[in-house]
């Protein structure tokens, strides 16, 4: 019975992710229902699990997002680094980032694919990129989740799968 009840668990919290990226949304509906972001400071913490060698590596530090600016990671733990999505070497990362905080994803449907769901106060707003997108090669999908209720972080998370097999988790606290 106890093994039942695990894989049933199991299974449910698979498919909550699963569906998210079965149905394509019309994007007029997700901007209806995306919530504005605005300029935010406060703690992250990040899990990168890279399937090729087995390894989760964690940090955590602080983070700011400043509108038109945008977004600075300052890890603290392992190590303490910069790494800012400001600068040309990460500009895509730094247009998606801006495109969702204004509510303007006219630039990225090029490359993407959209999908959204609402749970009570919980959504969840998914990117799959197109067959003909350059970054179908690298990316496999981006889902960002935040709270309704929650006006000063509305973002609290955000997955990235790469085709390689690696998982980037990003949780805002």
């Amino acid at each position: 019975m106890r093994r039942v009840l695990i894989l049933l668990i199991f299974l449910l919290s698979s498919s909550v992710y699963a569906n998210l990226f079965e149905k394509e949304e019309n994007l007029a509906n997700i901007v209806e229902q995306m919530p504005m972001l605005k300029s935010v400071e406060c703690k992250f913490r990040q899990e990168r699990y890279i399937p090729q060698s087995g390894i989760l590596l964690k940090s955590s530090g602080d983070f700011k997002f400043e509108e038109g600016k945008g977004v600075t990671f300052y890890t603290t733990y392992p190590i303490k680094t910069v790494s800012s999505y400001t600068s040309k070497e990460y500009k895509r990362i730094n247009a998606i980032i801006e495109a969702i905080s204004k509510k303007s994803f006219g630039k990225l449907e090029k490359d993407f694919k959209f999908y959204f769901e609402r749970n009570n106060n919980i959504w969840n707003f998914g990117l799959a990129p197109k067959s003909d997108s350059q970054i179908v090669d690298y990316i496999e999908t981006i889902k960002i989740s935040g709270d309704y209720s929650n006006s000063l972080r509305a973002i609290s998370n955000m997955e990235i799968k790469l085709k390689d097999g690696t998982t980037t988790n990003i949780w805002w606290e």
